[in-house]
C-alpha cells in the first residue's frame, strides 16, 4: 500500500506519517498542490490512495484534484478537510470521499481500506494461477467494486480466449488456487454470480478456456446454496499469489 499525502500542516504532516507507520503504509508527502500533482505524475500508476488537504498554499487541493484527474490515470483521492459545508465540490473536482477533521484514527483506517479495494486478474502460466490485483479503471468501476465488497463479492477477469470478468463470493478465488496450485487439477468450477448473467463456470487451466453454463432460477438457487455452505472452508486460507501492477 502507497499512500500520497497532500498537507501543508507540519503537525498534522507528522501525525499522518505516524499512523502510516503503524499501519505499515508507505507514503510519500506533499507540502501543497502542486507539489501533489508533481509527486502523482513521477510516480504514476504507484499510489493506492491520495489524502487530500483542501487549503493549501500555492495550489489548493480542489485545483490539485482536477489537475490529476486530467493528467493521470484514476487512483482514488479523499479530502481531508475541516469544511464540510461545501461537500458537493469535492465531488466536482473529481474526488472520492472526504474526511473531516480533526478525524479518529479508526476512522482514517475505516476509509483507506474502504478506498484503495481493487479488481482481481488471474493469469495463467505453465497450469499454475497467479491473482493481479489492479486498479479500478475509473470512479464508477471503483464504486461498483466497493458496492460487491459490502455483499462479500469481488470482480475478477480471466486472461482467457475471451477475457470473461465474472462476479464471484470473495472466498472462490482461494479455491480456484488451490485447484490449481496445490491439488494440481485441470478444471475447477464456480459460480458468475453476476445477477444479469447466472451461469455456472467450468475453468480449464490447461488452456485457459472458460465455457459458462446457463442456470436457470431454480437451477441456480440450488447450485448458490451449496456453493454458499462450501465457500466457508476458503476463508482462512492464504493461497493467493499476487502481483501488484
Amino acid at each position: 500500500m502507497k499512500i500520497l499525502i497532500a498537507e501543508d500542516d507540519e503537525l498534522l504532516q507528522m501525525l499522518a506519517s505516524e499512523f502510516m507507520d503503524i499501519w505499515g503504509y508507505e507514503f510519500d508527502m506533499a507540502s501543497n498542490g502542486e507539489e501533489a500533482i508533481e509527486q502523482a505524475q513521477k510516480n504514476e500508476g504507484k499510489y493506492d490512495l491520495c489524502l487530500m488537504d483542501i487549503d493549501m498554499p500555492l495550489m489548493n487541493g480542489y485545483e490539485a484534484t482536477k489537475i490529476i484527474r486530467r493528467k493521470v490515470k484514476y487512483f482514488p483521492i479523499m479530502a481531508v478537510t475541516g469544511n464540510l459545508s461545501i461537500g458537493d465540490k469535492y465531488w466536482e473536482a473529481g474526488m472520492d470521499d472526504f474526511l473531516e477533521k480533526p478525524y479518529d484514527p479508526d476512522k482514517l483506517f475505516d476509509k483507506i481500506n474502504e478506498l484503495t479495494i481493487k479488481s482481481e486478474k488471474v493469469d495463467f502460466n505453465d497450469n499454475e494461477i497467479f491473482i493481479k490485483k489492479e486498479m479500478p479503471m475509473d470512479q464508477q468501476h471503483a464504486k461498483e467494486l466497493r458496492e460487491l465488497k459490502k455483499q462479500d463479492l469481488i470482480k475478477v477477469k480471466f486472461d482467457d480466449i475471451s477475457g470473461s470478468e465474472v462476479v464471484m463470493h470473495k472466498n472462490i478465488i482461494n479455491k480456484i488456487v488451490l485447484d490449481f496450485n496445490v491439488k494440481k487439477q485441470f478444471v475447477s468450477t464456480f459460480l458468475n454470480r453476476n445477477p444479469d448473467k447466472p451461469t455456472k463456470c467450468i475453468l480449464f487451466g490447461n488452456n485457459c478456456r472458460m465455457p459458462q453454463m446457463y442456470l436457470d432460477e431454480e437451477n441456480y438457487d440450488e447450485e448458490l446454496r451449496t456453493e454458499d455452505e462450501e465457500v466457508a472452508k476458503y476463508t482462512e486460507m492464504i493461497l493467493k499469489i499476487e502481483k501488484d501492477e
